[in-house]
């Protein structure tokens, strides 16, 4: 069965969890011979790390680095739409030109949240020339990676035609218990994994770490991803006093393993999530995930994390602040959390979404 990916989320997205998962379906079309799929070449210039930092998936997909974001979007708007012969069809993203080619293939499209719609003030540049509705109603399966995302794009749109299928991520094997600790990190702390801003909701934990100062005086707070602190994040934690316990620390990859695995808890605030891939990590490093009772986030940490009231500060300062007290908790965490996370696999996901591709082809 032939199997084409455009190129949309790789030129757009240097790293990211929509282009994660396309090169993580990738490596395993590419590998493994029992799932049937034979996957095209993208052949184009791209931004996306995931492949170009991957010798096997660069060679393989054809992909040269493109240089920067506007020269890769470019040069995707430019070309001539494929008219290769394929079966399948899976569209990375919701860019105009990505409707167009492929003659005769069967089209699949992946809807990873709808943030965009549900709360418009976060919508980026890019999110207003796509034509996500577009895609899903002309798709011929339409995959959500969440129940919660299914309920909300039915929610939004309407009935759909399509079959719809919930397929959800898995976790690298590279996020493993006991991956020594990241020099320069605290000896103990909180882990905050991703952008800050808007329903990313960091200034809730900010808010609550702030109440636990006194009770917790040798823990430090520490985000990676986001960027650098801003001004005014500086002076709102000086304003709550916490200054000299909050630090940012751009990590790799390759040091995230060791960053989940060595904190104390890994706390998600975030109140809207497609899926929520830093909590699924965070368990698979033996890491005790704070997730907020809200989207997606209780179908991907289970019986195996604590909640607290999505935006309620006082609420996820009590959770802290229990399992802080309470090892013994953070222990049965710790197992319950590698045992969920094991059940998210990109070998499962791989085979669910290829047995999606043959049922369209049959």
């Amino acid at each position: 069965m032939r199997l084409a990916f455009d190129e949309q989320i790789f030129a757009a997205q240097q790293y990211g969890g929509i282009s994660r998962l396309f090169a993580e379906l990738s490596k395993q079309f590419l590998r493994d011979d029992s799932l049937e799929v034979d996957l095209m070449p993208l052949d184009a210039p791209v931004v996306n790390r995931y492949l170009l930092d991957e010798p096997y998936l660069r060679d393989q997909l054809k992909v040269s680095d493109a240089g920067s974001t506007i020269a890769a979007l470019a040069r995707y708007f430019m070309r001539m739409r494929p008219r290769t012969s394929v079966d399948v069809i899976h569209n990375t993203f919701y860019l105009p030109h990505g409707l167009a080619g492929y003659p005769k293939a069967r089209r699949v499209v992946t809807v990873h949240d709808m943030i965009p719609e549900l709360l418009p003030k976060s919508r980026r540049r890019l999110d207003f020339i796509t034509l996500k509705k577009r895609y899903v109603m002309s798709a011929d399966h339409v995959i959500c990676v969440s129940e919660a995302t299914r309920n909300d794009m039915l929610r939004v749109y309407g009935e759909i035609k399509a079959p719809i299928s919930v397929v959800h991520h898995g976790v690298d094997p590279i996020f493993r218990p006991g991956d020594p600790r990241v020099p320069g990190l605290p000896d103990r702390y909180l882990l905050f994994v991703g952008n800050r801003g808007q329903y990313k909701d960091a200034n809730v934990l900010l808010n609550a770490f702030a109440t636990l100062r006194d009770k917790a005086d040798e823990v430090a707070l520490v985000f990676t991803g986001g960027g650098a602190f801003t001004r005014a994040e500086h002076a709102q934690h000086q304003e709550l006093g916490i200054a000299d316990r909050v630090i940012q620390v751009a990590l790799k990859d390759t040091q995230m393993s060791g960053a989940y695995g060595n904190a104390l808890m890994c706390v998600f605030p975030s109140r809207f999530e497609g899926f929520g891939l830093p909590a699924l990590e965070a368990m698979a490093c033996g890491t005790p995930a704070v997730l907020a009772r809200s989207s997606s986030l209780p179908e991907v940490g289970g019986d195996a994390a604590k909640y607290f009231t999505a935006g309620d500060a006082q609420d996820l300062s009590g959770a802290i602040e229990g399992l802080l007290t309470d090892e013994q908790e953070r222990n049965r965490m710790k197992n319950a959390g590698i045992s969920r996370a094991e059940g998210f696999t990109w070998g499962t996901a791989a085979a669910k979404t290829a047995g999606i591709y043959q049922s369209l082809v049959r």
